[in-house]
């Protein structure tokens, strides 16, 4: 342990260590010693302000242009996001029940993340991950052995899949 100093101010007890940091952290007189002072914020510039205020203020000049019907600057020269993003606006627009679309996406995301929920609690159980993937590999190598194995099974199972697509594909 590094041993402590006492100011002659105050009487208050510093620890070199401390004051090689730059900032010599005093405790309140009490005689205990200092505490370490916290590190620095990655990100902030030497005067505080953070390096993010060009960003904050190109994020406000772009919505102060689109207040005023101006063209934003753009964020991206890139020509596949810019192709997607266009073609996911055709396809929004030939959409004709906005509020169900919308009200299927809020759904399915709400589905997926209590999913999660469910998995990750049933995760956390002593028992039932070493149990489930048991399960999971009895599962797989019963269906392996069933349709992939022998080869009129496989070509049974093929033949099944493809008419599946089939299906979805046309219609």
């Amino acid at each position: 342990m590094a041993p402590t100093v006492a100011t002659p101010a105050t009487g208050a007890v510093a620890s070199p260590a401390v004051s090689d940091v730059g900032k010599a952290a005093r405790s309140v007189g009490l005689g205990l010693p200092a505490l370490p002072s916290w590190p620095s914020l990655p990100g902030l510039a030497s005067h505080g302000q953070p390096r993010v205020a060009s960003f904050c203020k190109r994020l406000a000049r772009n919505v102060g242009a689109m207040a005023a019907g101006e063209p934003a600057a753009p964020l991206a020269d890139n020509a596949e996001l810019t192709e997607f993003i266009s073609a996911l606006k055709q396809e929004w627009d030939r959409v004709e029940d906005k509020y169900a679309v919308t009200t299927l996406a809020v759904a399915a995301t709400l589905g997926m993340w209590s999913a999660g929920g469910v998995v990750s609690a049933i995760d956390r159980l002593p028992v039932v991950p070493g149990l489930m993937e048991v399960v999971g590999i009895g599962y797989s190598g019963w269906f392996a052995y069933k349709n992939l194995i022998f080869k009129p099974d496989r070509k049974a199972f093929f033949a099944k899949v493809r008419n599946i697509y089939e299906d979805i594909i046309s219609g």
